[in-house]
């Protein structure tokens, strides 16, 4: 039989004791970290970085942030801790019921808050709208982690790039502007009589019958007019019906038209001699698709338009724009009063204030 030394034994049965004892104050890990160290945000925007990998440590986690750090490697914690005004939900929104501006303000409330927060409890950095205030670059920020078992400083260990995005998306972000011809005062689209793919104009990236311009006019109100002209400039008049709803297309189609503005804020909606207006009450506006993603759709009735006919245009590049008669493309002009002109709009606000949006329709000519 093998005999053990006095000391030896002793180890063993230390070794033993050690391998079957849980700490007394619980364990927190020297290697929390993010799964992806860098977290962009662009200004104006709701967004939410990952949660903090806890890699085994006790629950509950407390989590703040200490420091942050510009690219030369001051401390910034004075911008961004300081404290803006921030539009919250105080009620869960149901977009099938919440339909009105009064509805949905009914559920909303203003807190003052920094740009930027770390969730106590599982270390998600969170930005809301404030960040539009917090300057562009890169930064590193400190996090402060503890639990029963003690403190962990994590020294920058997230890399924050605070970047510049349209603050109204339409194309490409939100999808493409898209031209075709319908059946007059019907839902259908022209088909052989006029163009490939039921009448399709042009769909898709680069359109070159649509020159448009957004402009952010102010910080408030919440207001966004659409302006829509032909090539010469003359302005379609929505009041007096020359932008009206787009029909659905099938037999009793539900709903009878497919998704325009006046779906998302009925009640605010505003049809001028030359724009549509309407105020809207959030951000990011519409805050939830309808069906047809964030798009737009419109016509134009015969009578109040007049439509080139040109040769097919499957694909094209950025800047280069239809030019009317003296265009290779241009063959004359469609029957008058045989199509309505169809025109898809996509469109998304991110950051609150007074847009407008004005479309010059390269093909079209009002009469």
């Amino acid at each position: 039989m093998k005999r053990y030394s006095i000391p030896t034994a002793a180890l063993l049965i230390g070794l033993v004791f050690t391998a079957c004892t849980k700490y007394g104050n619980g364990f927190i890990s020297p290697y929390l970290q993010y799964a992806v160290n860098q977290f962009t945000i662009t200004r104006g925007r709701i967004a939410t970085s990952y949660t903090l990998n806890t890699d085994g440590s006790d629950i509950p986690l407390h989590v703040k942030w200490t420091h942050i750090y510009d690219s030369t490697g001051k401390i910034m914690d004075d911008v961004f801790l300081k404290k803006y005004p921030v539009a919250i939900w105080t009620a869960a929104y149901d977009p099938n019921v919440d339909k009105t501006y009064a509805a949905i303000m009914a559920k909303r409330s203003t807190a003052e808050l920094p740009p930027i927060i770390v969730n106590d409890h599982n270390g998600t950095i969170e930005a809301n709208p404030a960040t539009i205030n917090l300057p562009l670059g890169t930064y590193t920020m400190d996090l402060e982690v503890s639990n029963s078992a003690g403190t962990q400083q994590l020294k920058k260990i997230m890399t924050i790039v605070i970047a510049d995005g349209k603050p109204l998306e339409t194309a490409p972000e939100q999808g493409s502007f898209s031209l075709s011809l319908l059946v007059a005062n019907t839902a259908s689209g022209a088909g052989a009589a006029g163009g490939s793919n039921s009448g399709t104009l042009f769909n898709g990236i680069n359109n070159p019958f649509v020159d448009y311009t957004v402009r952010r006019l102010a910080d408030t109100p919440n207001v966004l007019v659409i302006k829509v002209t032909d090539r010469n400039g003359a302005v379609f008049n929505p009041k007096n019906g020359e932008i009206a709803k787009r029909p659905n297309s099938g037999l009793n189609p539900n709903p009878p038209f497919l998704q325009n503005l006046q779906d998302y804020a009925p009640d605010t909606f505003t049809a001028t001699d030359t724009a549509m207006s309407l105020k809207y009450p959030l951000t990011p506006f519409p805050i939830a698709s309808l069906g047809n993603g964030f798009n737009m759709y419109y016509r134009i009735p015969t009578q109040y338009v007049r439509i080139d006919s040109t040769t097919n245009w499957t694909t094209n590049t950025a800047g280069n724009f239809y030019a009317g008669i003296s265009d290779s493309h241009y063959k004359g002009v469609y029957t008058d009063g045989k199509f309505d002109y169809a025109l898809r709009i996509p469109m998304r606000i991110q950051v609150p204030g007074t847009y407008q949006i004005n479309i010059r329709l390269l093909n079209a000519l009002r009469r």
